[in-house]
């Protein structure tokens, strides 16, 4: 008869947790699923039998029943008394229609990230030379791709952008630069809250075609101006008293971000702020888990598309680029950080 050894490590532990982590695809199958079926937004809108929401969303009977078990073991709808109900927050986020729904987002991004999670470790292989931002520009190239992308955007933005807008103090500022902007979706939520700000949206061309229709559907064509091009390359405009950079950083290397930082050094008037809101992990780096994985996604190929930081490398950058004074700070804890400073007067 054998005996487990003193120090055997493996003693009394279970499965579990590395058969969670394995087959965690499935939740996101599923999720997905009951997103692009319109499951939710069937129930939102008086399909609460079995029945009347296999009839809504036009599946059959013993499929849709399946759907709804899954999503019941995983906290999405609850059932009572043979009636569905969505959980809080799928109500509010997953509904279409509702102001902050983002499940497009979810089912663009998630479902073009799904198939590359497979080949991790083939990514991982190769020389590591950074790629310097080729990816997303030739994504960008193409105007039914940037569409669909800063479409995604606002959906999943929106609620964030109003977020930063109540806990950021916009009022000082007159004429704002959002260094890719993207769908406009932050300046289209601090101008709302702050009549006499001013902003610039500075993206790719097709990104920017984009950003007009949202701009103009809150009709904010007057205080909300675009320009097309390359935030490496255009000339940032004259006077600018803030300066932001929102989620794209994390698309660079360090060398390229503190090319950024510096540039809006001297861009900003004096006693302008720069402001970037970024995947971010702890200074030790023991967390938090999305910005770790966002880290990892970020080798394609062997090619790095750019690396996301702790606060304390962001503290060094800004330095390097000419700041004191610089403020850290967590924005969302489990994934986003909020950096700042002031360029002296």
């Amino acid at each position: 008869m054998s005996r487990s050894k003193p120090d055997d490590a493996t003693r009394n532990l279970k499965t579990e947790r590395l058969n969670e982590m394995a087959f965690s695809f499935k939740k996101t199958g599923a999720l997905l699923a009951a997103i692009e079926v319109g499951l939710f937004t069937a129930i939102s809108q008086g399909s609460r039998t079995l029945d009347e929401i296999s009839r809504a969303i036009g599946i059959g009977r013993e499929a849709t029943d399946r759907l709804l078990i899954v999503c019941k073991v995983l906290g999405l709808v609850e059932e009572a008394g043979g009636e569905y109900t969505n959980a809080g927050d799928v109500e509010r986020y997953l509904v279409r229609d509702q102001r902050a729904y983002f499940g497009d987002y979810l089912v663009y991004q998630a479902g073009s990230e799904y198939d590359s999670w497979k080949s991790v470790a083939a990514n991982l292989r190769g020389g590591g030379e950074p790629d310097r931002g080729k990816i997303y520009l030739s994504l960008m190239s193409d105007p039914d791709e940037a569409r669909r992308f800063t479409v995604a955007g606002y959906n999943s933005s929106l609620s964030l952008a109003h977020k930063l807008a109540k806990e950021f103090d916009f009022s000082p500022y007159r004429r704002w630069l959002d260094c890719g902007g993207g769908s406009g979706c932050y300046s289209i939520a601090a101008c709302e809250r702050n009549p006499g700000l001013e902003t610039i949206i500075l993206d790719l061309p097709n990104v920017i075609a984009v950003t007009k229709e949202f701009v103009a559907k809150h009709g904010l064509e007057k205080r909300i101006r675009t320009v097309a091009g390359n935030f490496f390359e255009a000339p940032f405009p004259e006077g600018c008293d803030l300066i932001s950079f929102i989620t794209p950083l994390q698309g660079y290397m360090p060398d390229e971000v503190i090319r950024l930082l510096t540039k809006s050094h001297r861009a900003l008037v004096p006693g302008g702020t720069l402001l970037v809101l970024d995947y971010m992990l702890n200074d030790d780096k023991t967390g938090p888990l999305d910005p770790a994985l966002m880290n990892l996604q970020g080798v394609q190929k062997g090619q790095l598309l750019g690396r996301v930081n702790s606060g304390a490398e962001f503290r060094e950058f800004f330095t390097a680029a000419g700041f004191k004074d610089v403020s850290v700070r967590w924005f969302m804890p489990h994934q986003l950080g909020l950096v700042t400073a002031d360029k002296a007067g």
